[in-house]
């Protein structure tokens, strides 16, 4: 039972001198919540879903290579593409989203976007469809 006391004064000793140390640097209390992290796959869909909205004639194909192009650091060369990139991009801009959340929503997004692609045949823009059911589900 001594060895618990002990241990007991220490811990609490150790506990006064880490307040005093927190004191005179001016941190007293609890350190302040860090800001919620947006989730830029939700960013990123609601961008596709308004494109599909917006566009004529939306396509599959340049919502891919818009998301192949931003996962590479780069941007399409053909103009639907080049602004849909450019509008991803501005997700990456966006305060509470990290390089490394920003990189994995593409990377989820571009696969998910192959895995639409193979029944091309049965309906052409099937990932749009997919993210619009999403969309409404929500």
């Amino acid at each position: 039972m001594a060895k618990r006391n002990d241990l007991k004064k220490r811990l609490k000793a150790a506990d006064r001198r880490r307040n005093r140390r927190q004191a005179a640097l001016g941190t007293v209390g609890k350190p302040a919540p860090k800001e919620p992290q947006a989730r830029p796959a939700d960013m990123i869909a609601e961008l596709l879903v308004a494109y599909a909205c917006e566009e004529k004639s939306p396509s599959d194909i340049i919502v891919s290579s818009a998301l192949r192009a931003c996962l590479c650091g780069d941007l399409p060369n053909k103009e639907p593409a080049r602004s849909l990139g450019l509008k991803i991009e501005a997700v990456s801009r966006q305060p509470g989203v990290t390089a490394r959340a920003y990189r994995g929503a593409l990377k989820e997004l571009s696969e998910a976007a192959s895995l639409h692609q193979g029944s091309q045949k049965d309906s052409p823009d099937a990932f749009l469809a997919y993210l619009s059911i999403l969309a409404e589900a929500a």
